[in-house]
């Protein structure tokens, strides 16, 4: 799906992309007589997984730099960069008025940076505090247009990847989960625990896919586009099973649910078919059993001691229509 250099599957892009993003840095600031550890500190955490993400937290980590040099040129002058206090107070300080300005992006370089003036700073107050200025904006800058330029992230095989596993454990999970309502088991930990962990793959997805959106802000490219509202298509479908699935593995303490010989085949039946999914890449329509479901569970809507039942049918079969529509 995407054309992938084989030394980034080897490091990795945004590794690849630090790395020169520190060269260059330390390179410009030692061409200009700089110390180039508060801007190469800058770069690197600079780096984010796309380029949206670099240059909208770059913009927040410029003035909470600012804010943690100009605080530890005050306290080194007010009690010395001997003291203590200089460092309790520069830290203390630069966390508040960060925090208060919702810097949150900036506090960690901003106080690294003030923690690191100190020692340095002496009588070259106004000195320290402009050149340390000045080598956190080559630093940001820098770390930033690298990662626009070099190396655009693209997420399409994780996606892809992630997708598929998802959707693996997804199936195998339902199936599972409704062989276990058949043999009367409605509270599972093992299901509970495998449904959690199927949850944090889905929102992995979804994290991936809002990355490439991000970048594909600053790098567009009409087939980019397409792919990526597949993409984003198929994660909404497959969160939409698993919010049906959690409803039927989350049930209340005291469900107990009988369910006929002809309803135990049909839900049987279903799930098997969904099981094999992954292995065929096609969706073997069960239609008699869907109808005979349906049949039970417009019947029990006249029961209120039934409800649980209908609820779990009814459930079934909306997982059944989603999956239909789906591969129709």
């Amino acid at each position: 799906m995407t054309n992938d250099k084989w030394y980034t599957k080897i490091i990795g892009a945004r590794t690849i992309k630090t790395g020169l993003a520190t060269f260059l840095t330390a390179f410009f600031c030692m061409s200009l007589h700089l110390n180039p550890i508060y801007a190469t500190l800058s770069a690197i955490v600079t780096i984010e997984p796309t380029a949206k993400a670099s240059l909208k937290k770059g913009y927040k980590r410029l003035p909470a730099t600012v804010i943690g040099a100009l605080l530890a040129v005050l306290f080194t002058y007010i009690f010395s960069d001997k003291s203590a206090l200089a460092y309790a107070f520069s830290a203390t300080c630069t966390i508040f008025i960060c925090a208060k300005l919702k810097l949150h992006d900036g506090i960690t370089v901003a106080t690294l940076t003030a923690m690191a003036m100190i020692p340095g700073i002496g009588d070259a107050y106004f000195f320290n505090f402009f050149s340390r200025l000045l080598t956190a904006v080559i630093g940001l800058v820098t770390a930033g247009l690298v990662n626009l330029v070099i190396l655009p992230p693209k997420y399409y095989n994780q996606v892809e990847e992630s997708a598929l596993q998802t959707e693996k454990d997804m199936y195998q999970l339902y199936s599972e989960r409704l062989h276990e309502l058949v043999i009367g088991k409605f509270h599972s930990t093992q299901s509970n625990k495998k449904l959690e962990k199927l949850l944090t793959k889905s929102m992995h997805v979804e994290t991936l896919i809002r990355y490439q959106k991000d970048e594909l802000s600053y790098h567009k490219h009409e087939e980019d586009w397409v792919l990526l509202k597949a993409l984003t298509n198929r994660a909404h479908i497959d969160r939409l099973f698993i919010t049906h699935l959690s409803n039927i593995i989350y049930l209340p303490k005291d469900t107990f649910v009988v369910f006929n010989s002809e309803e135990r085949a049909a839900i049987l039946k279903i799930a098997k078919s969904i099981s094999e999914i992954i292995a065929t890449g096609y969706f073997e329509r069960e239609e008699a059993e869907a109808r005979l479901l349906k049949t039970s569970v417009t019947h029990l809507d006249e029961f209120d001691k039934e409800q649980l039942k209908s609820h779990l049918i009814y459930e079934i079969l909306l997982t059944y229509r989603i999956l239909d529509n789906r591969y129709a």
